[in-house]
C-alpha cells in the first residue's frame, strides 16, 4: 500500500469514528452538544496624539484631537479643577482615545513629569482625575572632565544638559563660561536625580558642587538659615552671589569687546564701543545682571529694541538689539538678578543677531567685564558653626561619583538645612 493510500485509509477511519461519536445514543435522541461561547469583541479604539503649540489654547488642541466645538467647554470644565488651561506649557502632550463613532472617550494631558490629568466620558457626563506618576529618586554625585565644552562633558557623564546650566549658574560670578572654560577643567556635583518611565525627568537643586578651572578649585554648598531662602556659599561660608552677573546670557560667544576705538561693522568708521557684544541665536533669553528698576523700554535708535535698568550705586545697564521684550517688562517695573527681560535679536544697526550689553556708573561708561564684584551679604556669624558642619558632610562626597547608599541619603535628608528634593 502506498503512502497516499495509507493516508486515505486513516482519514476514512477518522470520519467513521467521528460519525459514531455523533450518532444518537438511544431512541433517536441526540447527545446534547455544548454551546459555543465567544467573548464579545471590544470596540476598536483609535488613539490620537498631539502637542500644544506656541500661542495655542487648550480648546484649540482639543478640537484638533476630535472634540467637537460644542463639547470643548464641558471638557475644559472637567480638567480645570486639576490644571489651569491658561498656564499650560508649550509642547504639552495630549492623547485622546476615540471610539468607532468618532467620539472622544478619554483625554490625557501631561503638563509635566509629576502627573497626568485624565478626563473621561461616562454617559453624558465628563469627569477628570489626577494620576500621580511613579518616580524613582536617588542622590548621586556626577563628575567629569571638560574636553571640548561643559555641555559635552556633562552629557558624556550620562546626564542632561540642564545640569551644565545649573553648574554654570552656580559659578557664573567667578568663572566666565564664555571665555574661561579650558580642556582639562573638572567638575563634580551632588544632586537628586528623578526618574520616571525609565528616563530622567528632572533634577533637584544642587546640594554641593566643585569646579576646577585652570588649576583653581571653586566650591558651592547650598545652605539656608532661619528666615532666609536657600543660597550657595563656598566652603568658608562666603556667598557665591555677587552684585552683578558676569554676563547677561547663559551661553553665547563674545563677538566684540569694550573698546574706545572700534571699526563699526555697519557705518565703517572707527567709534568707541562702550559695551560687549554677545553673538547668539534670535530668541535667546537675555537676563538682567543685577537687581534694579526698569528705566527705559522701547526703541533706542541704532540700538534697536532696548531695555535700561537702574541699579544701586549709580549703575545703569543697557541691553540692545532685542527681538522682543519679556512679559511684564515696562518702565518702573522691579527686576531681580537673572530675570529674563528680553530676547536676542538684530534690530537697529546690526549685521546679525547679537546682544550689545553696556554699563554706566553715574553717567560714565564702564567695562562690563570688570564691574560689580562686591559679594552679597555674608552668613550671620551665628550660622557659621552649623554651616561648617554641613559643608564638612557634603563636600567630601564629591570625591566619589555615583549613587549614594540609602542610609547615607536618609542621614543627609534628616540634617539638611534646606530640602534636597526636586
Amino acid at each position: 500500500m502506498s503512502v497516499a493510500e495509507r493516508c486515505l485509509a486513516a482519514l476514512a477511519f477518522l470520519v467513521l469514528l467521528l460519525a459514531r461519536v455523533a450518532a444518537p445514543t438511544e431512541e433517536g435522541s441526540a447527545r446534547p452538544r455544548p454551546l459555543l461561547t465567544v467573548a464579545p469583541l471590544a470596540s476598536p479604539t483609535i488613539v490620537r496624539q498631539d502637542v500644544l503649540g506656541g500661542g495655542e489654547t487648550l480648546g484649540q488642541l482639543m478640537e484638533r484631537l476630535g472634540i467637537g466645538g460644542s463639547e470643548v467647554q464641558a471638557w475644559l470644565a472637567a480638567v480645570r479643577s486639576h490644571v489651569d488651561p491658561r498656564a499650560l506649557p508649550t509642547g504639552l502632550l495630549a492623547q485622546a482615545d476615540v471610539d468607532v463613532h468618532g467620539a472622544v472617550r478619554v483625554l490625557r494631558l501631561t503638563p509635566d513629569w509629576r502627573a497626568t490629568i485624565v478626563a473621561e466620558r461616562t454617559g453624558d457626563s465628563i469627569t477628570a482625575r489626577r494620576e500621580e506618576r511613579a518616580v524613582e529618586r536617588e542622590l548621586v554625585v556626577v563628575a567629569g572632565t571638560v574636553q571640548s565644552s561643559l555641555f559635552d562633558a556633562v552629557t558624556a557623564a550620562g546626564e542632561s544638559e540642564t545640569l551644565a546650566l545649573d553648574l554654570a549658574d552656580l559659578f557664573q560670578w567667578d568663572i566666565d563660561f564664555h571665555r574661561e572654560v579650558r580642556s582639562g577643567d573638572a567638575f563634580a556635583l551632588l544632586v537628586e536625580r528623578v526618574r520616571s518611565g525609565g528616563r530622567v525627568v528632572t533634577y533637584g537643586p544642587v546640594v554641593a558642587a566643585s569646579y576646577t578651572n585652570r588649576g583653581k578649585r571653586f566650591t558651592a554648598v547650598r545652605y539656608a538659615f532661619a528666615g532666609g531662602k536657600p543660597s550657595w556659599y563656598d566652603e568658608r561660608g562666603n556667598p557665591l552671589r555677587k552684585q552683578f552677573l558676569r554676563a547677561p546670557l547663559k551661553f553665547s560667544r563674545v563677538t566684540s569687546r569694550y573698546s574706545v576705538s572700534r571699526l563699526h561693522p555697519v557705518l565703517g568708521v572707527r567709534l568707541p564701543h562702550w559695551g560687549v557684544d554677545y553673538g547668539a541665536p534670535v530668541g535667546t533669553p537675555v537676563m538682567v545682571t543685577a537687581d534694579g528698576v526698569v528705566s527705559f523700554r522701547g526703541w533706542h535708535g541704532g540700538g534697536g529694541n532696548a531695555v535700561e535698568v537702574r541699579h544701586a550705586g549709580g549703575y545703569v545697564t543697557t541691553y540692545m538689539h532685542l527681538s522682543r521684550f519679556a512679559a511684564g517688562i515696562r518702565e518702573g517695573a522691579r527686576v531681580e538678578q537673572g530675570q529674563v527681560i528680553g530676547y536676542v535679536g538684530a534690530t537697529g544697526l546690526a549685521t546679525g543677531p547679537h546682544l550689545d550689553y553696556r554699563v554706566t556708573q553715574n553717567g560714565r561708561h564702564m567695562n562690563p567685564a570688570g564691574i560689580g564684584r562686591d559679594p552679597a551679604p555674608p552668613l550671620p556669624k551665628g550660622e557659621q558653626p552649623a554651616f561648617v558642619r554641613w559643608a564638612g558632610a557634603v563636600l567630601p562626597l564629591l570625591e566619589r561619583p555615583g549613587p549614594l547608599p540609602e542610609g547615607r541619603v536618609a542621614a543627609l535628608q534628616a540634617s539638611a538645612p534646606a530640602p534636597i528634593h526636586g
